[in-house]
């Protein structure tokens, strides 16, 4: 019997199966953890044929936990959205979808089995863009997914996550774990008592949290952003870095909420200073 792990495509499902099954001693062969994008999607026959602990979106096949009698489940706190995203994007099916250059070849890039959702919601939202020209504009594509920081609750991601329901114990892996060592390992050693089995701790463990954070470009990017928004909230001049997409609607999203005010629609590149973006909320910003 197996022990199904259910996640949100982006929440490191994948990866975690490989960490258990690896230091649960489980399988024999030693599974290359990583492909280039960081991913841990490539598996062999033969760890397929030995793996206990299964990872996949669980929850959008009804009753397929129906038979399993534990489950663990990674979930993620609405603060987590902006990498979650950022992450989804770039690794779900092993697209490689760049956010920050989303407005190239946009129809390309979403209509699959992974984002037809995504690209239908954007459509229909904005009837004018016309999918012969392939491209949907960078400022629609950030006014579009602002929405989604604005009010976490019409997320798409998190509007996934409230779709898990189970009847049977569940050992919640909080997406958090998986950005701090110390974290990651406490987890684990309460995973151990869960499911009753022991963990190897060996030093290979630290070595391969190291390399599978050294894969995620985005770790950082929340903590940017608010570092950002801390200096517009405190009037502080604060030179503003190239931003990705998801960055600048996120921001967006955090100062429409904060000063009842709407951040710019049209224009197609982001502010570049902290003062610019305050000048522009007390000058030319119209209420909401």
């Amino acid at each position: 019997m197996i022990i199904p792990i259910d996640f949100v495509a982006g929440a490191h499902g994948n990866f975690l199966e490989i960490v258990l099954n690896r230091f649960f001693g489980v399988v024999s062969d030693r599974e290359h953890a990583f492909t280039s994008l960081g991913t841990s999607h490539s598996k062999s026959q033969n760890y397929l044929n030995q793996r206990l602990f299964v990872a996949k979106h669980w929850f959008e096949t009804p009753h397929s936990l129906d038979e399993h009698s534990q489950v663990i489940s990674i979930q993620f706190d609405q603060e987590d959205l902006l990498l979650l995203s950022s992450v989804s994007l770039l690794r779900a099916g092993d697209m490689g979808i760049d956010n920050d250059k989303l407005e190239i070849d946009t129809f390309q890039k979403l209509d699959n089995m992974y984002y037809g959702s995504v690209l239908k919601e954007i459509t229909n939202a904005y009837k004018f863009l016309d999918p012969a020209t392939n491209s949907i504009p960078r400022n629609i594509l950030r006014e579009f997914f602002k929405f989604g920081f604005k009010d976490p609750d019409t997320n798409g991601y998190w509007k996934k996550q409230q779709q898990m329901y189970y009847t049977q114990p569940v050992f919640v892996f909080h997406f958090k774990a998986f950005y701090d060592f110390d974290l990651f390992v406490e987890t684990l050693e309460n995973l151990e008592k869960f499911i009753g089995r022991t963990f190897n701790f060996c030093n290979e463990i630290r070595q391969l949290h190291e390399n599978f954070l050294s894969m995620i470009p985005y770790k950082l990017h929340k903590y940017q952003c608010d570092k950002i928004l801390g200096n517009i909230y405190s009037n502080t001049d604060f030179s503003i870095p190239k931003l990705t997409l998801l960055q600048e609607s996120y921001l967006n999203a955090h100062l429409e909420k904060k000063y009842n005010k709407e951040m710019p629609f049209n224009d197609s590149s982001y502010f570049t200073s902290t003062d610019d973006v305050l000048y522009y909320i007390n000058t030319q910003a119209p209420n909401l």
